[in-house]
């Protein structure tokens, strides 16, 4: 599989800034989120936007920072960065980059909230988004995502967003740096540029539908198209097949439609325990 070795990767995990000429598309389903939260505080808690939302509320990237900054080239919704203070923060945006249904927003807000007899702010590092579900995510390293306060802290929050339906995680390094999740999502990120032809996507459709799954290298044989690899990693980007994202691309993955149950962005599977 020729096409899944050869293509450049983008810069990931770098201190460069402006990799991109941004150029960002709309993102529906966190605009209905802004839309539906307004600015109403719910009991015991604040939840503050920046003005332009989907966008940064706090800076992270500064002209005179000397702490390591991560900046990650995302493709999804049009060409933007998005910025982080930790490696677990960057294998976020690569994981939710590459996954097809799934709109996040980094430093999204900020929360003012009443704990342990004080009043408290914290920035949470993520706004994830898809069509029926919707978390807050904190990404910590897999030690400290074990400590106490952490743990207390993220019981409050939990417990003072549940009545706006709205989920919130601490996401730790175990789950985030999965080496086949992430070695996949980044194999996958690097044909978010590549132009798949009708005809291709019309016979990986038809072979799908007829036969139901195909191994990678089968379906490739069926396309009329001279980079048949290529056009496959670009469909799974784009969510035109799907895969187990949690096992290893080769030439035996079995793909599949992306109809049914597979529909659900894959994504979520990083916190379930059965990933099948």
């Amino acid at each position: 599989m020729v096409g899944l070795l050869t293509a450049c990767p983008p810069q990931l995990g770098t201190n460069s800034r402006y990799l991109l000429t941004s150029s960002p598309k709309p993102r529906p389903t966190l605009d209905l989120v802004r839309a539906r939260l307004g600015d109403s505080p719910v009991d015991g808690l604040t939840i503050d936007w920046p003005p332009a939302f989907p966008d940064r509320m706090r800076k992270v990237i500064t002209r005179s920072g000397t702490r390591r900054r991560y900046v990650v080239p995302c493709y999804r919704y049009g060409e933007r960065e998005a910025h982080g203070e930790a490696a677990e923060e960057e294998a976020a945006f690569i994981l939710l980059d590459a996954c097809p249904g799934v709109e996040f927003q980094e430093q999204p807000a900020r929360f003012t909230f009443q704990w342990c007899g004080r009043t408290c702010q914290h920035f949470p590092d993520l706004l994830v988004a898809s069509n029926d579900r919707l978390e807050f995510w904190e990404c910590k390293r897999a030690e400290e995502s074990q400590d106490f306060w952490i743990k207390k802290r993220t019981e409050r929050l939990l417990e003072l967003l549940a009545p706006l339906h709205i989920g919130y995680r601490v996401v730790s390094g175990l789950e985030l740096f999965d080496e086949g999740f992430l070695d996949n999502a980044k194999r996958i990120r690097r044909f978010a540029k590549h132009s798949v032809s009708p005809s291709s996507e019309a016979d990986a459709r038809a072979q799908l539908d007829l036969h139901g799954a195909l191994g990678f290298q089968q379906l490739a044989e069926h396309l009329r198209s001279s980079s048949p690899t290529d056009d496959l990693m670009a469909m799974i980007y784009h969510g035109n097949v799907v895969t187990n994202m949690g096992i290893k691309l080769t030439r035996l993955s079995q793909l599949y439609t992306s109809c049914g149950e597979r529909r659900d962005p894959w994504v979520w599977q990083l916190f379930d325990r059965d990933r099948n």
